[in-house]
């Protein structure tokens, strides 16, 4: 097993440095401010000496769209059954089917339809035999999230207890598909009417949010959205301080990370095995400071569970050794930490951000190695 320095370092001005006239520092998924944020993260690792691959990829874009693909469709069976019940019934069955499928197992159905953009995703050191030796993988996402007001709105009023996919699948599709049942059974009357009026609003109104996404227009990026990339830098500085350090460690930037994790999923489709050995998956993410004042670190954070529509359990107690004691948390979306917890993997996010951020990585992964060793 490999092993790091115990004693911390500080954080280094060389991180992800983004000059003013390489504005913006990255863009939205499929942009051509992505692809050069993907190539200067490369120059950043080889900086460090570290063999890199910048794969081209295609994913699907289309969130809001789907979303809207989804709606709009289980509205349509919900209509369809007032005159033919069983079709109605059947196509409303089929539509949250596909929805829960895509959004909660990670199998698009007809999301399929949606179209497809060119994105990056940066891979340290590029697959291949090396892998094999892998114990460690830090990640993080690089893409700028595009504007969403309704979704920002819940999540702030809510902390994340209600999303639009929530309110879409059981404020909309269950209750449509629940009257069209009871159109089915000849159940007649008000109470069935409403139902079938309360989620048709519900659906409706998940349409109107997702043409509010498309109208608003994206924010501008900084430095500040690359911070995730940062921090997993950071941690990797930490590995290589030791003289002649070379850490069995693989560091991976995705692209279109805000899309439900669409550069991760390429990653892992495209190699239905991608690593002989079975590493410990650090993923990055960028937490909102809650810090009282200038002086305040801002809290950090690592999941105890990942996911929406079904959540699915991290490896949280990766970090329980840490003199920092992170608290748990529970992510709402789709990371690639949840997609290697899929394939079996053993996996956590670091929510947070700065140099307590990369020092939770640290202590992460002096965990992961003593395990290792005592094993």
């Amino acid at each position: 097993m490999g092993s790091i320095p115990t004693r911390r370092i500080r954080r280094k001005a060389v991180t992800v440095e983004t000059e003013r006239n390489r504005r913006p520092a990255t863009g939205v998924a499929g942009s051509d401010a992505e692809r050069q944020a993907a190539n200067r993260l490369a120059e950043d690792l080889r900086a460090r000496g570290r063999a890199v691959s910048v794969e081209s990829i295609s994913v699907r874009l289309g969130s809001g769209w789907v979303t809207s693909l989804h709606a709009l469709l289980a509205l349509g069976g919900g209509l369809l059954s007032i005159s033919f019940p069983l079709i109605g019934a059947t196509v409303c069955l089929i539509v949250a089917f596909s929805f829960y499928s895509e959004r909660a197992l990670g199998s698009p159905l007809l999301g399929r339809l949606a179209p497809t953009r060119a994105s990056q995703n940066v891979i340290s050191p590029p697959p291949g035999p090396a892998w094999s030796h892998v114990e460690i993988v830090l990640s993080a996402g690089y893409d700028l999230e595009r504007s969403y007001p309704v979704g920002e709105w819940l999540s702030k009023r809510f902390s994340g207890r209600f999303t639009t996919d929530r309110v879409l699948f059981w404020g909309g599709m269950v209750p449509v598909f629940l009257a069209a049942m009871l159109n089915v059974a000849a159940v007649e009357g008000t109470g069935t009417q409403l139902l079938q009026v309360l989620a048709s609003v519900v659906l409706l109104a998940v349409v109107a949010a997702q043409v509010d996404g498309f109208l608003s227009e994206d924010p501008e990026a900084d430095e500040a959205d690359m911070q995730a990339s940062a921090d997993a830098i950071a941690t990797l500085d930490g590995l290589l301080e030791e003289p002649d350090a070379d850490p069995p460690v693989a560091v991976c930037f995705f692209g279109a990370e805000s899309r439900s994790a669409a550069g991760a999923a390429k990653f892992f489709a495209r190699r239905r095995s991608p690593m002989d050995s079975t590493p410990v998956v650090i993923n990055f993410v960028k937490g909102a400071g809650r810090g009282s004042g200038p002086l305040t670190a801002p809290p950090v954070l690592l999941t105890a569970k990942e996911g929406d529509l079904a959540t699915l359990r991290m490896s949280g107690d990766l970090g329980s050794q840490s003199p920092l004691k992170p608290k748990p948390a529970v992510l709402r979306r789709t990371t690639v930490a949840l997609l290697a917890r899929r394939r079996g993997l053993r996996a956590t996010t670091v929510v947070g951000q700065g140099e307590t951020a990369s020092d939770v990585g640290l202590d992460v992964i002096e965990g992961v190695f003593a395990q290792g060793d005592g094993q």
